[in-house]
């Protein structure tokens, strides 16, 4: 019992707040919102430690863990130190796989694992691409399978094919059209609840305004 009420004066966090829905509600709603807005290594790591903090309290939710992840497999991308890269995605798999156990063949999870191991290629393109592009790949597939309206998975798969060299089957013409599909497949997207994924749009529109450039 001390523990838990270390836990909850050292995350800001009331026990009470918990025992209602809507409170909980309400602070996934700001902290979800804050993903649409926060874009440094600095501040994606931050908001991650802070979904950690909400999922600590609320053990049984998949989402808190989920964004915990998604915050640090954004923050690989941005990430100037690449030696670090590992260790962070390392974290990020744990987050996911606690969110996986929550809520199993879930297409966002499945999304953030394709996240997870295009974050890794970063570490080293050269040596790195094939194998985890591979393992992508088959992670954007799976998601697809789970859900076919999802866009996300079609994003990543789009982006992986825009960064893979044309002489190892990617390049912009063949990212373009899945592209296309995922932008087409946003126009329709609705999610699920007001702090279920939605994140994406922004970026497929920019990714397809870079395949047009000569």
């Amino acid at each position: 019992m001390k523990r838990i009420f270390l836990l909850i004066a050292l995350t800001g966090i009331s026990l009470q707040s918990f025992a209602d829905g809507s409170q909980y509600l309400n602070a996934m709603k700001k902290a979800v919102s804050m993903t649409d807005t926060t874009a440094s290594a600095a501040g994606l790591q931050s908001l991650s430690n802070h979904f950690q903090r909400i999922a600590n309290v609320e053990r049984t939710e998949w989402l808190p863990y989920y964004y915990a992840a998604y915050c640090i497999a954004g923050s690989a991308f941005v990430q100037k130190d690449k030696d670090k890269l590992d260790d962070y995605l390392d974290n990020a798999e744990t987050l996911l796989n606690v969110a996986d156990s929550l809520s199993p063949n879930n297409s966002e999870i499945y999304t953030v694992k394709a996240m997870i191991a295009q974050g890794r290629i970063a570490v080293s393109p050269m040596k790195r691409g094939r194998k985890f592009g591979t393992i992508a790949n088959d992670f954007s597939k799976r998601a697809m399978e789970l859900d076919s309206t999802n866009p996300r998975p079609y994003l990543l798969k789009g982006t992986g094919l825009f960064y893979t060299p044309s002489m190892f089957g990617g390049g912009k013409d063949k990212a373009k059209p899945v592209l296309e599909v995922a932008m087409s497949k946003y126009e329709f997207f609705k999610p699920a609840s007001e702090i279920a994924p939605h994140w994406g749009l922004d970026r497929v529109k920019k990714m397809l305004v870079e395949c047009d450039k000569k």
